[in-house]
């Protein structure tokens, strides 16, 4: 299959890693450096940029923290200053969006949580917080239950803020 962007040599993708990773405030697993990474251009595949970002492993331009979590070394980032120019501007700039993309979903997730307690047989309560806007507890008769409830929060806390909202100010009369 024919891939189509700017990024095709091993160089190039390590290159794109650091640069990209260099726009990350913390560390992140490895799925998120693909997902940082693929985002911004189409020359490249899976397997190409994580033989590239192990390459960076061992060489010391990454640094992985535990089993998980990985992020540019000082090595990294000097490397990575000497040699964006050689990323096309239209890279560079995706790498910097995609960096922000990521940035942005990461702490609205962790803002976003969710917890059940087992208070009695057939009652559970589901907690749903978004951090510093709103809080919500529901009980439920079964773990199925509490499970979409968890899945459905996670994925729509915005929206189901704006529907509370409403609901709770459709009425109001001053």
């Amino acid at each position: 299959m024919a891939r189509h962007g700017f990024i095709k040599t091993k160089e190039e993708i390590k290159f794109l890693i650091l640069y990209a990773t260099g726009f990350l405030p913390f560390a992140v697993d490895l799925e998120t450096i693909v997902d940082l990474c693929t985002w911004c251009d189409d020359g490249f595949g899976y397997f190409e940029l994580k033989e590239a970002f192990d390459e960076l492993i061992n060489t010391g331009h990454m640094n992985k923290l535990n089993n998980e979590l990985f992020e540019i070394t000082e090595k990294g980032k000097e490397t990575m200053e000497l040699f964006k120019n050689h990323l096309p501007y239209t890279v560079r700039d995706a790498a910097e969006q995609s960096a922000l993309r990521v940035v942005q979903k990461l702490r609205r997730d962790a803002a976003v949580t969710t917890s059940v307690k087992k208070l009695e047989d057939n009652d559970l309560l589901v907690n749903m917080t978004m951090e510093d806007v709103f809080s919500i507890q529901m009980h439920v008769v079964s773990q199925g239950q509490a499970d979409i409830l968890r899945k459905t929060f996670k994925n729509n806390a915005e929206k189901i803020y704006q529907v509370l909202l409403k609901a709770m100010t459709e009425d109001y009369k001053s």
